[in-house]
C-alpha cells in the first residue's frame, strides 16, 4: 500500500536550544566592538575588495583603507574590508540601514564567486537551493584566513540548516544576506533565520 513521504518541519530551535530569530534590520551596529574582538591575523580573498571597489568606482563612492589594487586570489587582513563594507552599505543602498546594507551586499557573493575560477569549479555548477547551500559552505574555508568552517548539518524538504564557526564579522547581517542571496541564485525565495551561539558563530535556518 502507497505511503506518502513523511516531512519534517523546520526546527523552531538551533541543536545549543537557542531560537531561529529574524535579523533586527534596524538594530545598531557596533562596528568598533567587531574590529575589536577580530583576530589580527584574519585575512579574506581580495575578490571581495575588487567587487566593493567596483561598485564605488560606478557609483562614484570614496571608500576608506581601500589599496590602490587588491589581486582576486591573494590574502588581505578582513579589518581592511570591514569599513569598506561599512561605508559601501551606507551610499550603495538608499535609506536602508546599514545592517540592511549589509544584507543586500551579501546577495550579490554568488554572483562574484561564479565569476571567479575557484567559485565557477566549487558553486557554478550547483543546482538546488540545498546543492547551492552547499557548495556556499564550501567557499567559506577558501576564502577566509584562518579557515572559518560552514557546513549544512540537517535539511528537509523545504527547509535546511548551516552552522557556521570562526566568522567574525557581520554573522546577523551580511551572512544572513549570503545565504538569501544563495536561495535567489536557486531561483527561489525564501527566508534566513539565525541563532546566535557566540560572536564568531550561529546556526542559520533557511526556509522556502
Amino acid at each position: 500500500m502507497y505511503k506518502p513521504p513523511t516531512t519534517s518541519p523546520a526546527p523552531l530551535v538551533s541543536r545549543n536550544g537557542q531560537p531561529f530569530l529574524d535579523p533586527d534590520w534596524s538594530a545598531p551596529l557596533d562596528v568598533d566592538g567587531i574590529l575589536a574582538q577580530l583576530p589580527e591575523e584574519t585575512q579574506v580573498a581580495g575578490m571581495f575588495f575588487l567587487a566593493l571597489q567596483n561598485k564605488a568606482k560606478d557609483m562614484n563612492v570614496a571608500l576608506p583603507e581601500s589599496r590602490p589594487r587588491y589581486l582576486p586570489f591573494n590574502f588581505y587582513p578582513l579589518r581592511e574590508l570591514i569599513p569598506m563594507m561599512v561605508v559601501g552599505a551606507a551610499h550603495f543602498y538608499g535609506a536602508r540601514s546599514i545592517r540592511d546594507g549589509l544584507r543586500v551586499m551579501g546577495h550579490g557573493v554568488p554572483k562574484a564567486l561564479v565569476n571567479s575560477t575557484v567559485g565557477k569549479v566549487v558553486f557554478g555548477s550547483a543546482e538546488g537551493i540545498q546543492a547551492a547551500a552547499e557548495a556556499m559552505a564550501k567557499t567559506y574555508s577558501i576564502n577566509l584566513r584562518p579557515p572559518s568552517r560552514a557546513e549544512v548539518t540537517q535539511s528537509g524538504p523545504n527547509w535546511l540548516i548551516v552552522h557556521l564557526e570562526n566568522v567574525h564579522y557581520f554573522l546577523d547581517s551580511h551572512h544572513v544576506g549570503v545565504f538569501e542571496g544563495v536561495m535567489l541564485h536557486a531561483g527561489a525565495g525564501g527566508t534566513v533565520r539565525i541563532a546566535a551561539l557566540s560572536s564568531s558563530s550561529a546556526e542559520l535556518l533557511l526556509t522556502w
